[in-house]
């Protein structure tokens, strides 16, 4: 009997506020804001991306949920999404590559 957990893990609230922090996709944590800044969209990411399995969070999946939770807080219209679309791929990229189906264990 092994008593290793399964690998990936699943994303946990916070491994994502860590990721969103540090993607800072407003450029707001940068300029100096507290850190719980995107607080209400970690929860929200956290809780939709507790509905995929870890072949599912991959960036088709995960970016569309980033950019509606985006539109939403920051009341964005396509062409102010446009300009952060980038930051959020990055962000989706990253979750993809800490939880999705090729995740790898990280060694130090």
């Amino acid at each position: 009997m092994s008593l290793l957990a399964p690998w990936p893990p699943p994303p946990d609230l916070e491994s994502i506020q860590h990721l969103v922090r540090e993607a800072d996709p407003e450029g707001h944590l940068a300029e100096g804001a507290p850190a719980d800044e995107y607080e209400p969209e970690e929860e929200l990411l956290f809780v939709s991306l507790s509905t995929l399995s870890t072949q599912q969070l991959i960036v088709m999946n995960v970016l569309p949920v980033l950019e509606e939770i985006w539109r939403s807080s920051f009341a964005l219209d396509e062409e102010a999404l446009e300009k952060r679309r980038p930051a959020l791929t990055g962000l989706a990229m990253q979750i993809e590559r800490f939880f999705g189906p090729l995740a790898a264990p990280m060694v130090r």
